[in-house]
């Protein structure tokens, strides 16, 4: 058994990311007066469950993926790591997730679960190879991970903290969606009915374009909410608009190679948004 397989299998890259979404929620709700122990605590919990759910998602996609030359070779598709231990790695890891969030509180525990609930069940069972929609719900999930930062910090969660997390929520169509658009073939082959495969790349385009236009919205209504400097109206707000516009130019004329570059882009912006909480909240 390879063991690098247990390492791939958790999408290092995309876990990264979340995590980012997790520890800055954590940080700027405790308003950086946090002590190392409990920073460790939330850390462990959600990186555990953020990695065990998409080990999970990685055993119920084995099928799919093994007909799509951008994940057959996968570990479980590959045949590196069996599916039975992926699906008993990826259930330990998030129930030891769940175990430890309960130990921060209760309502940390609830909202790891719930990322578990809409990304394995309501996501990857229930829409994603039926409804062209499935990502709306599923982004659900993706939102979790700096929703429980944040209420792991406070102890409960507030409006401030819904929005920083329906920032990701808002974000998502644009992240999967451009992906879909560049791999329109693999998502053909497996038969995974994404937006853009059904409706087309120029109307899917359209409907990234209102969910990024809420995005403004949302990263504009943080500033008067949460205690931020200019420093962070000025770098989140300019980086979400041009994305905004470089979201409409693609609109207008989209094609596989461009949706690329704006799947990119798409990422890069999230990450400065949350980086932009940092300096707001310094100064």
């Amino acid at each position: 058994m390879d063991l690098r397989a247990f390492y791939e299998v958790i999408k290092p890259k995309q876990t990264t990311l979340l995590m980012i979404t997790c520890i800055i929620s954590f940080l700027v709700a405790s308003e950086f007066s946090t002590d190392i122990f409990s920073f460790v605590k939330m850390f462990l919990a959600v990186v555990l469950a953020i990695a065990g759910t998409t080990a999970l998602n990685m055993w119920l996609d084995r099928d799919i993926d093994i007909l799509m030359p951008r994940t057959m070779l996968r570990p479980v598709p590959s045949g590196r790591l069996p599916p039975k231990v992926c699906a008993i790695y990826g259930g330990s890891l998030v129930a030891i997730g769940i175990l430890i969030g309960y130990t921060i509180n209760v309502l940390v525990a609830i909202i790891l679960f719930l990322g578990l609930f809409f990304d394995i069940v309501i996501y990857t069972v229930m829409l994603k190879r039926r409804n062209p929609y499935s990502i709306v719900l599923g982004g659900l999930a993706g939102a979790m991970p700096s929703f429980a930062g944040w209420t792991a910090a406070k102890g409960y969660f507030d409006l401030a903290g819904v929005i920083v997390s329906a920032i990701i929520l808002l974000w998502i169509p644009a992240h999967i969606w451009y992906l879909s658009m560049h791999f329109e073939e693999d998502y053909r082959k497996a038969g995974i009915p994404m937006l853009p495969l059904i409706v087309g790349m120029e109307r899917a385009s359209w409907v990234i374009v209102f969910s990024v236009g809420l995005m403004l919205l949302m990263v504009s209504a943080l500033f008067f909410l949460l205690p931020f400097g200019p420093a962070y109206l000025i770098t989140a707000v300019i980086i979400t608009a041009y994305f905004l516009f470089k979201a409409v130019k693609f609109a207008k004329s989209p094609n596989k190679v461009a949706a690329r570059r704006m799947y990119k882009l798409a990422s890069m912006t999230l990450g400065i948004i949350y980086f932009s909480m940092i300096l707001g909240a310094l100064w």
